[in-house]
């Protein structure tokens, strides 16, 4: 059996395009999966939820899915005068009531059965709520609270939009977004391929080339409210605990330390060193100059607090 998930797609056609195209082309699935978070943040919501309705085999709730729908709110969507406020009424009405309806009735979960005893779980953020992120910072007690009470041999989930990979007890668990934001640092869509062996489940995070101005353009050209901040996020691709995040996500998945990093001579000035990250201007990045394999990270790292994940509640 093989399971194809893609989580966090927020309304970036482009992307989504681009991950079913690959989906199609390369794996060649038994079963698809939307992992929640469809529609908001993106210039194309509308199309973007016909679109994974239309080619999906199951599409899940996600947090902001929730916001839309009407179920409840989070974060700064509950402000009333906040620019994601104006944000959720657009993307509202873009939808339509049929849509919303649709939105707020999708299930927390799918599972998969190959076998009995092996079932893959899916779901948005982990298998307890739609809000808490499973950040790989996180040491294996905090970890294994959102596990306690799950059978299963596997889950697939997004949220953070940081794909990695990272066993807890027997189970295989994997972060296999973003399709439509990712905030690892590489601007490439990223979906998850969760194939059954008979070792048991394995997974593979996949990364497709996509129009990336396209989507950009489309944010100012339909005037989405806070337009420039959602380029500036899409671009940027990556919080500010950048390096803890990666870290942590080597150390899971079995991968060898970064190489050794060149350092300026004393007294020279390093201008990037110098410039915080979260005040630099985005950059133009082609995405086929970056990297493939991007499920780094450090020993010993410290679990980060909400506020300092920059912005992944949607």
């Amino acid at each position: 059996m093989r399971v194809a998930i893609l989580a966090d797609i927020h309304g970036n056609l482009p992307a989504c395009e681009a991950v079913l195209e690959d989906i199609a082309r390369s794996v060649a699935p038994d079963y698809i999966v939307a992992a929640g978070d469809l529609a908001l943040r993106g210039a194309h919501p509308r199309e973007t939820v016909d679109l994974l309705f239309d080619r999906c085999d199951s599409v899940l709730m996600g947090n902001t899915d929730c916001y839309l729908a009407g179920n409840y709110l989070g974060g700064a969507y509950r402000e009333k005068d906040h620019w994601k406020t104006e944000l959720l009424r657009w993307t509202r009405d873009q939808l339509g009531g049929a849509l919303l309806e649709k939105l707020g009735a999708l299930p927390f979960s799918v599972r998969y059965t190959p076998r009995k005893g092996q079932d893959l779980f899916v779901c948005h953020a982990n298998p307890r709520n739609l809000e808490e992120s499973l950040d790989p910072t996180l040491d294996d007690v905090a970890v294994r609270r959102f596990f306690s009470h799950l059978d299963a041999a596997a889950c697939a989930f997004g949220h953070l939009h940081f794909p990695y990979r990272r066993r807890v007890g027997r189970m295989l668990i994997a972060d296999v977004a973003s399709a439509g934001i990712p905030r690892d640092g590489d601007l490439r869509p990223a979906y998850g391929v969760f194939t059954f062996t008979p070792k048991g489940w394995r997974v593979q995070i996949r990364r497709v080339r996509y129009p990336v101005r396209k989507a950009t353009q489309a944010l100012t050209a339909r005037r989405v409210p806070g337009g420039p901040l959602l380029v500036h996020k899409l671009v940027e691709a990556r919080y500010r605990h950048h390096n803890a995040l990666m870290e942590a996500a080597r150390r899971h998945s079995g991968l060898p330390p970064p190489g050794p990093v060149l350092r300026p001579p004393p007294g020279a000035t390093s201008r990037a060193a110098a410039t915080p990250m979260d005040s630099r201007p985005s950059p133009e990045v082609d995405p086929a100059s970056l990297p493939t394999d991007l499920d780094g990270t450090v020993t010993g790292a410290a679990p980060l607090p909400l506020d300092a994940l920059n912005d992944f509640e949607g």
